[in-house]
């Protein structure tokens, strides 16, 4: 009897399988302590494999952080960046905009605020990205309902929304999440400008009798 072909596929979903363990194992331990603080040999033991393994798996830091980033923002909340542009007027977008951003605050929260991004070039890629990103998205609304120097505002928009702000209000200072929410809408509508008043129904002319 001929040997049984090896199954291939089985092989690479156990790898992967794996390699989603070891990620998981940092990211947790990234939650925790920092990446900084993490050796190869804490995830190890975090994740119950040899440390050659992780090493097989991650041989750089950025291999790493690139694995634990995509796990930790697979359970982050959607971020509807359509229906944000397509809010019916630009208050209306600051606060879909305001809400869709905080809730990306608060979900990786206790990664960012261990603030290694200056000492791991990966990170810092990352929040470049993630910077570039959000102030096309908010230079896109603007633009979207006539705000004059669309460019401008959404450099500081973007800055109003930044991780740092929020992380400020809501645990520095003590603020509830909605109420730093609001706050920061106000602050993007008035770094936008006053907005046209809706023109004035006319009133009928009365009747002659």
């Amino acid at each position: 009897m001929a040997p049984r072909a090896y199954d291939t596929t089985t092989r690479e979903l156990q790898q992967a399988e794996l390699k989603a363990r070891i990620a998981a194992a940092a990211a947790e331990l990234h939650r925790t302590q920092g990446a900084l603080a993490t050796s190869w040999a804490d995830i190890a033991r975090e994740a119950g494999v040899s440390l050659p393994t992780v090493y097989k798996h991650f041989p750089t830091m950025d291999d790493l952080l690139q694995a634990c980033t995509g796990h930790v923002a697979a359970q982050a909340p959607q971020f509807a960046a359509e229906a944000i542009v397509a809010a019916p007027d630009l208050e209306a977008a600051a606060r879909a905009l305001v809400e869709a951003v905080e809730m990306q605050h608060h979900h990786f929260a206790p990664w960012r605020a261990w603030r290694e991004h200056g000492q791991l070039p990966a990170l810092a890629r990352m929040y470049e990205q993630q910077r570039v990103q959000l102030t096309g998205l908010c230079q896109q609304v603007l633009a979207r309902h006539g705000v004059d120097d669309a460019r401008s505002v959404a450099a500081v928009w973007e800055a109003l929304l930044h991780f740092e702000l929020w992380h400020r209000l809501v645990h520095a200072h003590g603020m509830a999440r909605a109420a730093a929410r609001e706050r920061i809408v106000h602050l993007l509508l008035a770094a936008a400008g006053p907005r046209p008043a809706a023109p004035t129904p006319a009133r009928p002319k009365p009747r002659k009798t």
